[in-house]
């Protein structure tokens, strides 16, 4: 499959010369005129960079703007990592640390130019507190929805782009999700924007259990006027709040893309949850008007082969980053999957034989920098920010590498970076009128 690498730039080797020299690089076609001198822009190409012709020459060597693009999803897929609060001890486990309308702003990014419009939750809670994990009312913070409204970002992009960021498992609970690996059946319906009746697509699609468990489950959200608990799902929350950026934006469909990004189950997710969408879309016969697209790293195959067609076919464009050395993207299906030549035709109706959808970008692992470890995301990042092409000698781009010990210990020593750098002060601890310490108080709707 194809490579995900960076071109060698001759002459200055600084990172700010690397850069500047694979933004004239780029492989992709150019219009005509840019033939006449005027350099090539992200907002020229964006549509082969979100996969119109599924990165066709783009990946070995790498295309300048395909991996500028997908290091910024992968940042935000990382950023759901660094605001989630996985302390068991802290009173908002399970939560994000900040509200949704200053999550950029707090994590440091306040520039990017997006607005973060809703997050996202899930019931994992199987075993209620048999591992000494708080039960949440309405599930654990897995992501969030955020649409671009920064005027210069959307020139920049070439369109209005809405981003769904999922993080990979923290809890005990969401590993035992990853552990049900038996395929079931999708049975996911959606609403005909003519007829206005529910039908179910699936020609035989089947997804692994526990993710498909994860993105239906029920989460309490709140209380109607009448003081009656509302249920909504994972699934129904996504949907919805996609729909009702669709209406705002509604005289900007042919600029406009939705992109999916997340890393080990979020990844999945980010699959999944792309599928559904881009059914409901063709279900309101927006076709192909909206390109769907999906950065996944380290993704464990998602689904048997009658979901890797139909994803194709209904044209959900998948790009998945994959550590050769990381054992998550061969599972589940270690043994019976796409990789079993001609007795995958004969045996892709078993309940565990499980097909991976879309591209796949292989990478190296840098073992002249860090220790092994091969899954952690920000080790993804590092590599892909390093990857020239198959083959090829890892060249950096400049990207910090004192980020890869950020919640981890993987650096060599020579760097001296210290583990587990990344914390929150104090472990979020602040100290009262009285000087006592204590936790700090916040509203649940702050952070909805």
């Amino acid at each position: 499959m194809a490579v995900f690498p960076l071109p060698h730039v001759e002459g200055d080797d600084s990172a700010e010369n690397k850069l500047a020299s694979q933004t004239k690089s780029s492989s992709l076609p150019l219009s005509s005129d840019m033939e006449k001198g005027r350099q090539p822009q992200l907002c020229d190409v964006w549509r082969d960079v979100q996969g119109a012709n599924d990165w066709k020459d783009l990946l070995d060597p790498i295309d300048s703007f395909l991996k500028a693009e997908a290091l910024r999803y992968g940042d935000l897929a990382q950023l759901c990592y660094d605001a989630f609060d996985g302390d068991t001890y802290s009173k908002y486990y399970g939560t994000c640390y900040h509200n949704k309308d200053a999550l950029f702003e707090k994590m440091g990014i306040p520039s990017c130019g997006y607005q973060v419009t809703k997050y996202i939750y899930a019931n994992t809670d199987m075993l209620n507190q048999l591992f000494g994990e708080k039960p949440k009312d309405r599930g654990v913070w897995l992501g969030f929805v955020a649409v671009c409204t920064d005027p210069n970002e959307i020139k920049r992009l070439g369109r209005r782009d809405i981003v769904i960021a999922w993080r990979g498992t923290q809890t005990t609970q969401e590993w035992i999700q990853d552990l049900r690996d038996f395929l079931v059946p999708t049975r996911l319906s959606y609403k005909c924007g003519r007829t206005g009746k529910d039908h179910i697509i699936s020609e035989g699609a089947r997804i692994e259990r526990g993710f498909l468990s994860c993105y239906t489950s029920t989460i309490r959200q709140h209380e109607d006027s009448e003081g009656n608990t509302v249920n909504i799902s994972t699934r129904d929350l996504i949907l919805a709040e996609v729909g009702r950026l669709l209406k705002v934006y509604e005289n900007e469909i042919d600029n406009l893309s939705i992109t999916f990004t997340g890393h080990s189950l979020g990844a999945a997710l980010a699959t999944l949850s792309a599928y559904d969408v881009k059914q409901m879309l063709n279900s309101d016969h927006f076709d192909d008007h909206i390109p769907v697209a999906v950065f996944a790293f380290a993704s464990p195959r998602v689904g048997n082969l009658a979901f890797a067609k139909l994803a194709e076919k209904i044209g959900v464009k998948v790009l998945r980053f994959v550590n050769k050395s990381d054992v998550v993207p061969k599972v589940p299906g270690l043994f019976m999957n796409e990789n079993m030549g001609f007795l995958s035709k004969f045996l892709h109706w078993l309940p565990w034989t499980y097909f991976h959808v879309g591209m796949e970008v292989a990478l190296e692992n840098d073992s002249s920098q860090y220790l092994a470890y091969f899954h952690n995301l920000e080790v993804y990042l590092h590599l892909l920010d390093g990857y020239v092409g198959d083959n090829k000698p890892f060249n950096s781009c400049g990207r910090d590498h004192a980020l890869v010990n950020k919640s981890c210990d993987l650096l060599k020593e020579k760097y001296e970076i210290p583990p587990n750098w990344w914390q929150k002060q104090n472990k979020g601890l602040i100290q009262d009128t009285r000087g006592k310490w204590m936790q700090p108080t916040k509203s649940v709707d702050e952070e909805d």
